[in-house]
């Protein structure tokens, strides 16, 4: 039940309809008024809407009201998503599904094997359930089938010509997934994608894909560290599919998963500094004064310092970077490995190269080898 307070904000603001109004009204904050009056739509106490209460672990993202020539709700349309919380229970139901149950054999011991490099396999934009049509783009036929065998072979040609790392991090750079929902559109801008078959079975693609590279990636060192970044197409599902990867190889000792919250991740190997974000919403010129912001400890205790992004889809290189004297930062952007879809042909972002990208890092002598798999 709404309480007299609540009552008396919207009574004021039925006559203003203006939060800003009203708060000058009552002498509180507009943005008072705006959750008070959010708050008094849920439970189905504003006169404008059906009286239906909204269930607690749902939000309203649409709704289509019909009235009468009085004025009065006939009846309402909701088109509800579930909340944060209702979605935390479901990849937490995932999680229990699947732990424990990942096997990656460790790799056997040889006297080739170093303790001092470390193998980074970088798979940046694989956008598993994107469609795309040769004859339409241009470049070339892409669905999931394409995608996940991409992963794969990628994965593979790569780690074929590591040398025998102490350590190996396997990164997942984002936009794993080219959608993040049934409706096939991004969360943010609300583009209408070109999706190749339905969400869950997206979801069983990426799952898949991402085991085999694991296994793969398990054969180059004795030890695995994955790193999913969270991209701007599919935000949630990089989310969870970090959640779900951490559970399912709980088991092996020698396969771990990054556990940051922060869109950033980062690795100190020796003298060198690891970081790796989607490099959406953020201008390359500022990464400098970002990472050794964030970052100082680390920044101050290594030599070498290394970001990668994915995100614009080909590659873009910064080196070194020098910002009001912050330097000694390395602003590299990698190739995707997906094919060009219809929007971005149509906006004319055509020709880049696809592919993936790995790295060997050795503890005092930073970067010494850089692998390049074509697409």
């Amino acid at each position: 039940m709404a309480t007299d307070r609540q009552l008396e904000v919207l009574q004021v603001y039925l006559k203003t309809q203006s939060y800003r109004k009203t708060g000058k009204i009552l002498n509180v904050d507009p943005r008072y008024v705006s959750r008070t009056i959010k708050i008094l739509e849920k439970q189905g106490e504003a006169t404008w809407l059906s009286p239906a209460i909204t269930p607690e672990h749902l939000n309203v993202t649409k709704t289509t009201v019909q009235y009468n020539a009085d004025g009065q709700v006939v009846q309402e349309w909701k088109r509800l998503q579930p909340q944060v919380q209702a979605m935390q229970d479901i990849v937490d139901g995932l999680c229990e599904q699947v732990k424990g149950k990942g096997k990656a054999p460790a790799r056997k011991e040889r006297k080739t094997d170093t303790t001092d490099t470390l193998f980074e396999l970088d798979l940046f934009d694989a956008h598993v359930g994107m469609y795309a049509d040769e004859k339409e783009t241009r470049d070339a036929d892409y669905d999931c089938d394409i995608a996940a065998q991409r992963m794969v072979e990628a994965a593979q040609g790569l780690a074929d010509r590591a040398t025998r790392p102490a350590k190996c991090v396997l990164v997942f750079g984002g936009d794993m997934m080219h959608s993040d929902n049934r409706r096939n559109q991004t969360e943010a801008s609300g583009h209408v994608l070109d999706v190749d078959t339905r969400y869950h079975r997206v979801v069983q693609y990426l799952i898949a894909a991402c085991r085999d590279v694991v296994k793969i990636a398990a054969t180059v060192a004795a030890e695995v560290e994955i790193v999913v970044l969270e991209g701007n197409h599919s935000w949630h599902s990089e989310v969870w599919l970090a959640k779900v990867l951490e559970a399912y190889y709980s088991n092996c000792s020698n396969i771990t998963v990054c556990s940051e919250s922060s869109p950033r991740k980062h690795m100190v190997w020796g003298n060198n500094l690891l970081v790796w974000s989607h490099g959406d919403r953020i201008a390359a010129q500022k990464w400098p004064m970002i990472i050794a912001a964030e970052f100082a400890q680390q920044w101050g205790s290594t030599k070498y310092r290394h970001l990668k992004c994915g995100h614009i889809h080909h590659k873009k290189v910064i080196a070194p970077v020098t910002i009001d004297e912050q330097s000694g930062l390395v602003v590299e952007y990698l190739e995707a490995l997906c094919a060009t879809d219809a929007w971005h042909t149509g906006a004319g972002f055509v020709g880049s190269q696809k592919g993936a990208s790995a790295f060997e890092y050795h503890k005092t002598k930073g970067l010494v080898t850089r692998f390049y798999h074509p697409v």
